[in-house]
Formats: C-alpha cells, structure tokens, sequence
C-alpha cells in the first residue's frame, strides 16, 4: 500500500469514526427529546374553573398549571400531559385566602403548632394566616417561627412582633413613661424581631402593658419597623366612645412612624356608639388623602372576643400584674371602685347593656362553664341578675384563673358599611381551636365562608370579585407579599377552589365547631390540602417571613 492508498484509508477510518460519534450524538438528543416528551410539562392542572384572579377584575374560564410550588401557566386548554387533575368546571378558582390577623400562635392546646392541619382554615381556602397581633407573641420571635416550621403546618404562617409584649419584657407591667434607654432597649427589640422575619409591629393598646405606652413611645418603635419594610397593625385603645381619637392615634403611629398603618378587626363597640362607623372611615379616608398609608381589616360578626380580664377589668387595676390586681379585689375601696367600673362595660360597653350579651366561650378551671352567658351562671346560682352582681361574678372568674369571653355588642349596620368599603380587607381574628372542645367564636370557623355566602351571594352586598380581591391579592399587598395572592403564572401556587352556589359558614354562636361547606379544593405551595372536599393529610405549609429578614 504506498502513502496516498494510507491516506486515504486513514482519512476513511475519522470519517467513520466522527459518523459514528454523530449517530452516538443524535442517539442521546433522541432519548432527551423523548425523556422530554415524557414529562409532563405540569404537576397539577386545574381544568376549567371561573377564574377570579384575585386583582378584582372579572372572572374567565381557564386552567391553571402547576409546577412545583409555582403556577406555570393560565390559560384555555392547557396540555395535562398525564399530571393529575383538578376538574374545576363550574367552580371559582381563586388565590388561596390571605388572613393578615390570626391567633394562630395560641399555646393552650391549639394553635398551629398544635393542630398543624388547621381544617378550620383550611375549608374556608385560607392558605396563610398572619400571627402575634394586638402588640402580643413571644420576645424573641425566632423560637415561635422554629416551632411552626417543625410542626410542618398544611397553611402558610407570617408574623409580626408585639409592642405590648416587648414592653413588658423591658418596662414591665407599670403605666409609667418608658426612659431614653428602655426605649432604645425595645427599638433593639423590634429591629431583633424584624431581623427574625416579622412583617411588622402589631401594638395592643387595649390590653395591659400595651395599653401604658404613650403615643410617642409607640411611634419610635414604629419608626424602627417602617425603616425595615414593615407595617404597622393596632388594636386600637378604645373600640367604644373613645372609637374616633383611637382611630386618629392608629393614623398618627403610621404618618409619624413613616410606615402603612391598619385599623385592625374594625368594630364599633355599645349601643350608644353605634354609627359612628361613618366618622372612623371618614378619618381613613382623609389620611390616605394626605398621604398616609392607612388601611383596615374586619370579620363579619356582631360579637367580639377577647379575654374577660382584658375586656371588663380597667386597665389601672391590672398594674403590677395578677397579684397586685388580686390584692385590689380584697381591698374594701379598691373592689368598689373596680365594681362600678365592670358594671359600666358591661351596661355601656362589651355588654351591650345586659350581663346576658357576656358568654363564657372557654375557662379552664371549670369548663362547664363554656357556652354560658353571665346572666344564665347567676340565675343557676339563685343570684339576682344584676350589673353589680355581674361584675362580682367577673372578679370572681379572673379570679379563680380567668376566661375567654364572646361579647354581643355590634350592630350590623356598621359592620356592613365597614365591609363594603374599599379600604377594608377580610380577616378573622380567629385561631386554630381543637375540634369540639370549649365554645370559642364561630369566626375561627367561618369568616371566610360567611363573606362569600351571606355577604356575597344570598345579601349581594359585595360583588364576588371584589370579596375575593379583600381576602387575597389586597392582604397580600399590605403585607407585601409579592410572590402571592394572585392567579398569575410565576405566582406561588395557593389557590381556593369552590363552589360559588354551595360555600356557606356553618358555625354558629350556639354550635361552633363546625366546618364551612362548598370549599372543593385547597392547593397550598403546589400541594393539595383539599381534594373533592377531604383533607388529603399533606403538609406543605411554610413559614413566611418579612422583608427585614436577616437571611
């Protein structure tokens, strides 16, 4: 063979060899290309439901894909490529409900840590709940949001950090002005607590020791949270006759701590009160028109909840903290004065006049009490029903350990004017209860479902959209949640599904602990919770955390 015939063989022999490299090459595209083909391009698809996007815009029919904990696609005729499905054909598929002020965090047997399945929520398509309100929680934060996240929760949970709770840490329980240096000591507080994942500072300025701050001391704490992204969210000092300048404090702690500002479960509280609904939305109304950031959030009952301490002992008798209250109970002129002072809640305030509006709804030193009104104790006691010995037997409650008490002392119209309102979102002040035990507030049960039952399609008092926008993409905003809320690809994948014709609170006053209906489907994090109205046993739940996080 001479050179050129070597050449040429050698030439012949690459040829082959890169043929044959090619044909390996195309081989392994193949295989991908058909392992690709294989996948299905969703996890989950959501076939033919009224979409109602939570943006407040009107509904259209689409599916809705899912993969991993993301919404993929939203669309007409979506390829399932053999990934479960959802029929949704008649139903509204929303964004998971966004419930910005929950107790959620409750120790006593509850709670999220406690119950993690939180069926409660879950029927009423609440997807995240929002924790620590009403200036309460722990100090720190960290060691609450390890817990949930061990607990593995089937809902979403964010939470704030409390005023009343970081001022009894560095203050105590004495309604004194807080010094230069306790200030800077809660500051570090509140900046701690945003750095763990708070998404703001809740203050209870009702309840003791929240309710000895000052408005100044309050708005440097603020001032902290607002500098870190957070919001601001009150329980006002004074639901009743005080209603107007607590609705003007809760603006000022928002236009001078430069931070959003809420009203938060917005009531109108007594008889002789009752209206004045039209003056606290009028107040917002010329805030935000100046520039300030001022929202509110409300649940759908004429009856508050909250504990008989809290609610029906003054604030000045609480100083110091139990003992030194339970030492004014035995002192002849403190007890009198303390006395006078319940009996005038109970006639002007949380009792609406009659000792029958206090019910018991949890005691837990004597649950036979749970369910019972004051008046019905004192007549099984053979007492007269009076003020006065309404206001013996709430010393005598608090007392013996204290209880949870339901309070029947709203009027209707003024929760239907506040629910209208375009300022006003949806939110429960409920909590995760154990199923059966006590008589707690139905709202726990049923806020959710009560909107868009009563409020929605048996009252027309709201268009759907517009109740879904109040409980989704509006809560998300204000929390600034940005990656929820809305049924839109890239989103997060928590969604509502449910029948518009069916979905109805169940609970009531009387029977509690029962679930709300016509809630079809729940997806949490890509995940169904709620599958053709059965809890499915899955856990994806997370915690949330705010935009000061320390990552």
């Amino acid at each position: 063979m001479n050179e050129r015939e070597g050449r040429m063989r050698r030439a012949l022999s690459a040829s082959v060899t890169r043929l044959s490299w090619l044909a390996t090459g195309a081989a392994c595209v193949a295989a991908v290309w058909q392992i690709h083909a294989q996948a299905p391009a969703y996890d989950l698809l959501v076939r033919g439901g009224r979409i109602v996007d939570g943006a407040g815009g009107p509904w259209y029919v689409a599916d809705v894909g899912i993969k991993g904990d993301t919404i993929a696609a939203v669309g007409p005729h979506l390829d399932a490529g053999g990934a479960p499905t959802v029929d949704a054909t008649g139903l509204v598929v929303a964004p998971g409900f966004i419930d910005v002020h929950s107790h959620a965090e409750a120790r006593s047997g509850g709670g999220l840590v406690g119950v993690p399945g939180a069926e409660n929520y879950v029927r009423q398509g609440v997807t995240s709940v929002f924790a620590n309100p009403d200036g309460g929680g722990d100090v720190p934060l960290k060691p609450f949001l390890d817990r949930v996240a061990a607990a593995r929760p089937a809902i979403n949970l964010g939470s704030f950090i409390g005023q009343g709770s970081i001022r009894g840490a560095v203050v105590g329980m004495v309604d004194r002005k807080a010094t230069a240096d306790e200030i800077r000591r809660m500051q570090a507080l509140v900046r701690e607590g945003m750095e763990e994942g708070a998404f703001g500072l809740s203050t209870g300025l009702f309840y003791v020791p929240g309710n000895y701050a000052p408005l100044d001391e309050v708005v440097e704490l603020a001032k902290v949270a607002g500098q870190m992204g957070g919001i601001h969210q009150s329980h006002m000092r004074n639901e009743t006759a005080g209603v107007l300048d607590s609705v003007r404090e809760t603006i000022a702690i928002g236009e001078r701590g430069g931070l959003p500002t809420q009203v938060t479960h917005h009531k109108i509280i007594g008889k002789g009160n009752w209206g004045r609904s039209v003056d606290t939305l009028k107040l917002v109304e010329e805030a935000r028109a100046r520039g300030v950031d001022a929202t509110i959030d409300q649940y759908p009952y004429t009856a508050s909840s909250t504990s008989i301490q809290g609610a029906l002992i003054p604030q000045w008798a609480q100083e110091g903290g139990r003992d030194a209250m339970l030492e004014r109970f035995l002192d002849p002129a403190a007890r009198g004065k303390i006395r006078a002072e319940i009996a005038r809640l109970i006639d002007t305030d949380r009792g609406g006049g009659d000792p029958a509006n206090v019910v018991i709804a949890a005691a837990e030193y004597d649950p036979s009490l749970a369910g019972k009104n004051l008046s019905q104790i004192l007549r099984e006691r053979s007492t007269p029903v009076t003020l006065e010995t309404a206001a013996d037997l709430v010393m005598e409650i608090v007392r013996k350990g204290g209880a949870q008490g339901i309070y029947h002392a709203i009027d209707e119209g003024d929760l239907v004017r506040i629910l209208q309102h375009p300022l006003t979102m949806v939110a429960s002040d409920g909590g995760v209860p154990e199923f059966g035990k006590d008589a707690p507030h139905p709202r726990s049960y049923g806020t959710f479902a009560r909107v868009l039952g009563t409020y929605v399609r048996e009252r027309g008092l709201l268009p759907l959209e517009d109740a879904v926008r109040k409980m989704s993409s509006y809560p998300a905003a204000r929390m600034r949640l940005t990656d929820r809320g809305l049924v839109r690809p890239g989103l997060k994948a928590d969604l509502a599904i449910f029948d518009p014709l069916r979905v109805k609170d169940m609970a009531t006053f009387d029977r509690p602990h029962q679930y709300a209906v016509g809630m079809v489907a729940v997806v949490v994090n890509g995940q169904l919770v709620l599958d053709k109205e059965r809890i499915t046993g899955a856990r994806p739940g997370r915690v949330l955390r705010g935009p000061g996080t320390k990552r």
